[in-house]
Order: structure tokens, then sequence, then C-alpha cells
């Protein structure tokens, strides 16, 4: 497709998400993939969003029971924060759970992020 017809395809889906009053869904669905972004490094390390239900509820894995335990306690906040950046979201359902990016990093005493450091192999 040429570079030509991206705006008349915008055009088009915006048209159409408006029509079925979807606009707003979109945006709320949108805070899976901007998570980082909304929440910060720190937060989204040891977070995953797992999906938005249509009533506005956020469902998020937490790598561990004192992270679950103290998120429980943030989400005024990060709902408020969230709707500052243009997101409705109703409620959070925070649930303990294997996250993907636990991998990647490794999580201080103070919720510090460090990055994980390999070892070199010795011959």
């Amino acid at each position: 497709m040429s570079d030509d017809r991206a705006p008349l395809v915008r055009e088009v889906l915006t048209s159409y998400l408006d029509r079925h009053n979807l606009q707003a869904r979109v945006q709320q669905a949108s805070v899976i993939n901007d998570w980082e972004k909304l929440v910060g490094v720190q937060l989204a390390t040891v977070t995953e969003p797992d999906s938005v239900d249509r009533d506005g509820t956020l469902r998020v894995r937490v790598q561990s029971a004192a992270w679950l335990q103290e998120l429980q306690l943030m989400s005024p906040t990060i709902i408020a924060q969230l709707a500052s950046q243009g997101r409705t979201i109703k409620r959070i359902w925070w649930s303990l759970s294997p996250i993907g990016n636990a991998e990647d990093h490794n999580i201080g005493a103070r919720g510090e992020v460090r990055e994980r450091r390999r070892s070199a192999e010795t011959k």
C-alpha cells in the first residue's frame, strides 16, 4: 500500500470506530500496550497487564505477594494517574502470577530495578 493511502485508511477506521461507539473501548485497551509508559518502568517490571473488561476493570498480574499488597493500596492513585493520561479504568484486579518480563530484571528489596548480570562462561 502506498503512503498516500494511509490517511484515507486512518479516516475510514476512525469513522467506523466513532459510528459504532468503539473509540472509548479502543482507548481503554491501549492501556495494555502503553503500560510501561503509563505507570513507569519500576511498576511495569513487576507487573503485566492482561486485559481490560468492558466495564473498565483492568486485570494485571503481579510477580510477588509483597508487590500485590502494595499495588492494592496504590490502586486509587494508579487509576487517577491513568485517568490523567486519558485512560478510563474504573478498577484494577491484581493477581499473583508469574510475569514474562521478570527474567530480564532483578528487583531489589526497596523496589529498585537492576539489570540482571549475566555471568561470563569460562573454559
